[in-house]
């Protein structure tokens, strides 16, 4: 799931400093359950490795993941249908516990004697709900730590989260590997038979989603001077015809299959333009602006790298001969281990450089990600997901320089659509699983590589590819330390 940066937040709170101490703790509680049920709700991996062994070919193996971003629009839904400071806790509440319903329910079906296929739907199901439901939980939780703090205060809470957070998604990831039956540096833990692993695994992470939707109801949140009211429909009629036409896209070309009229990819292809258009006219004011453009440019090549740990992750049995869901807990692990030092040292170096900077040096280490998956087979190919994780950090950096260019009066907007952005990139996941699947259809063979090993390798080579055009527009055209312009608006 992408992480999210720090919108604004009002000068001085209110509530008592007692009072916005436990907000803090709250926050770091809250975030730090996210970061624990990491191995299910950051959907890639762990999902595609499951689809896989259930006989899901590995276009349906990366249909989770690609669900999952093309659900992040539904936040910007939820956040015009109830948009009152009131509701925040409620709304928190509720997305919480929806996530956890879908793991328990998907837990269930795992454990029932049903068919595969049901158990794949499920499975897909889980991706998408996680997509719609956890970054509006995301952006309430930053919503709520921004009106019940001081911005001088926030730090202790934003060291606690994002320091110590990581760390749980490695203990999360090291009691997947346990229930997996990995081998850390020479030790193999037994693991459990199948379903066993997977339903304890998925279990576990309803009960966390619960404690935080439980503990989001102590949040002190002060009333805001005047409520917002919904804006009339005619307002958002690009985001309300946007949003379930990119779904319908989506499902359409993930589904179609080599017996299907031509008319599928047709359709699947004019809903996607549809969905184009009808988002690009909602967001006009902000692509009028010139480095907000390119900057959203920037954003959608770069975040192709998201979408791609699927692949990486059904690539584990040919580059080091051992099955894909054998391995998942292990690179998780080095993903998010990755993640607490990159945190660290990007943040260290954003203080001393400049907005641009964080997001060359993210995608580098995106890019980089790729070029090792490309070159490295044996033990360790799976380095290739500590750097990718480290990489995953231009979710917080992309968006921190779409703050940096934005007016005052036009933040809350703005990062709304910078949460948005992993929309137009999810079907790269639906693309780079294609091309695996064609190349193995077709048997292509280059240099002694079986079509499968191939197309895998193709499909690292495009992203690379994506990533590096980001960079280049980065590097020629995002200035190093954006203007904001019109604050005396």
């Amino acid at each position: 799931m992408p992480e999210r940066t720090e919108s604004a937040a009002p000068p001085a709170c209110t509530l008592d400093p007692v009072v916005q101490r436990r907000n803090m703790i709250l926050f770091a509680c809250c975030t730090g359950l996210q970061y624990l049920a990491a191995p299910m709700l950051y959907v890639g991996i762990t999902q595609a490795g499951l689809c896989e062994y259930l006989g899901a070919n590995r276009r349906i193996s990366n249909l989770p993941a690609t669900l999952f971003f093309a659900m992040t629009a539904v936040p910007a839904l939820i956040a015009w249908v109830s948009p009152k400071v009131s509701a925040l806790r409620r709304n928190l509440a509720i997305c919480y516990a929806i996530a956890g319903v879908a793991q328990m329910l998907l837990a269930v079906a795992l454990a029932l004697p049903i068919a595969p296929a049901w158990k794949i739907g499920l499975v897909i199901l889980q991706g998408g709900v996680s997509g719609a439901v956890m970054p509006a939980a995301i952006a309430l939780l930053w919503e709520v730590i921004g009106r019940g703090t001081d911005e001088k205060r926030r730090g202790s809470a934003l060291g606690l989260a994002f320091g110590a957070g990581p760390v749980l998604a490695v203990v999360g990831s090291l009691g997947q590997s346990v229930l997996l039956g990995e081998s850390w540096f020479g030790y193999k833990f037994a693991g459990v038979e199948f379903p066993t692993k997977y339903v304890v695994l998925f279990g576990c992470g309803g009960p966390a989603m619960f404690l935080a939707a439980a503990l989001s109801q102590f949040f002190v949140i002060p009333p805001a001077s005047k409520e917002a009211e919904r804006e009339p429909i005619t307002r958002v009629l690009g985001l309300l015809l946007g949003v379930p036409s990119m779904f319908a896209s989506v499902m359409v070309l993930q589904f179609q299959s080599s017996e299907s009229s031509w008319l599928v990819p047709i359709a699947g292809y004019s809903l996607a333009a549809l969905a184009a258009v009808a988002l690009i006219r909602h967001f006009t004011p902000i692509l009028r602006q010139r480095v907000l453009l390119l900057a959203t440019a920037v954003t959608i090549l770069v975040y192709a790298g998201n979408t791609i740990p699927s692949n990486m992750n059904l690539y584990t049995e040919s580059a080091i001969g051992e099955k894909s869901t054998d391995v998942a807990g292990k690179q998780n692990a080095l993903r998010f281990g990755f993640k607490v030092m990159a945190g660290t040292a990007l943040g260290w170096m954003l203080s001393r450089t400049s907005p641009r900077a964080g997001i060359l040096a993210t995608s580098t280490l995106f890019l980089a990600a790729q070029v090792w998956a490309l070159c490295v087979t044996g033990p360790w190919y799976l380095l290739a997901f500590g750097v990718y994780g480290a990489g995953e950090l231009i979710g917080v950096y992309a968006p921190n320089y779409m703050a940096c260019a934005s007016r005052t009066g036009d933040l809350r907007r703005n990062m709304a659509f910078s949460t948005m952005l992993m929309v137009p990139a999810s079907p790269m996941g639906y693309v780079f699983g294609s091309i695996v699947d064609l190349s193995r259809h077709q048997g292509w063979t280059i240099a002694g590589m079986n079509p499968d090993t191939l197309g895998f390798r193709i499909s690292f080579l495009l992203c690379a590819v994506l990533i590096l055009a980001g960079m280049i527009v980065t590097i020629t055209c995002l200035p190093a330390h954006p203007h904001k312009t019109g604050d005396a608006e």
